[in-house]
């Protein structure tokens, strides 16, 4: 054994983590980039709410908004490591300094709009309009404070 205790194995995993974090850190993102896709990923997330509302207001079948309420589902899951340090300026961000002095809070409201995101889908899924509509107030309202205390007023 080339040192005591240690196999062959490991080294050779330990090899292989080291050669797999190298090619991730090769590839790793720059703060603009980061924050395009983050800024990418809340206008998906508005352009799915904004369909919902309008099929809402038409009477349309809610059933077709799972996909989507999955969408922001997903999102929702990603949200907190879409704000890592570095990127509090530039790209065009409106993240305020708080998502970063306030990272639990912030954190927390990501996770209750993956569970109220996570309602809405179940409910859309079954075509109630009213409980859908009740729940989309619900989701809108868990956005609406995170940008009164995370988001710059546009």
């Amino acid at each position: 054994m080339p040192v005591q205790g240690l196999g062959r194995g490991f080294w050779l995993g330990a090899a292989t983590a080291l050669s797999v974090l190298g090619a991730i850190a090769a590839y790793a993102a720059t703060p603009d980039e980061v924050i395009a896709e983050r800024r990418a990923g809340y206008k998906h997330m508005g352009e799915v709410f904004k369909a919902m509302k309008a099929g809402v207001e038409s009477g349309a079948d809610v059933a077709q908004f799972a996909t989507g309420a999955g969408d922001i589902v997903a999102w929702a899951t990603k949200i907190p490591t879409m704000f890592p340090p570095g990127t509090e300026t530039g790209g065009g961000t409106h993240a305020l300094p708080a998502v970063w002095s306030d990272r639990p809070g912030f954190d927390k409201l990501a996770g209750q709009l993956r569970t109220e995101a996570g309602k809405l889908q179940t409910v859309a899924a079954t075509g109630d309009k009213a409980a859908f509509v009740a729940q989309f107030k619900a989701t809108g309202a868990v956005c609406g404070e995170c940008h009164r205390t995370y988001r710059a007023k546009l």
